[in-house]
């Protein structure tokens, strides 16, 4: 897997743990990458994470599959230089549910 690969993994496990909520033009709009793209990405996350998350019709979006979600990829450092990284580049991604 390449470092940008897993740069998308981490940012969906942020969304997961912050906003509560992914869907693929969050990835689309954050990287820049096609829908097809951000469709692998999620699949790879669910395959390596297959309990993390679910798939919620009604909402059209991934939830976490816990009421309470923990970071699957390291709530540590990596987290809170993600949430930093997206702060200070004004992300237009908006983390309320």
């Amino acid at each position: 897997m390449t470092w940008a690969e897993e740069v998308r993994l981490d940012f969906i496990d942020l969304l997961l743990l912050a906003r509560g909520r992914v869907v693929r033009a969050d990835l689309v709009e954050r990287f820049g990458i096609s829908m097809s793209q951000a469709s692998g990405d999620i699949g790879a996350f669910v395959r390596q994470h297959p309990d993390a998350m679910r798939y919620d019709r009604s909402a059209k979006c991934y939830v976490p599959a816990t009421r309470r979600y923990r970071s699957v990829r390291g709530q540590g450092k990596r987290t809170i230089d993600a949430l930093a990284q997206l702060a200070a580049a004004g992300s237009r991604i908006g983390w309320l549910p």
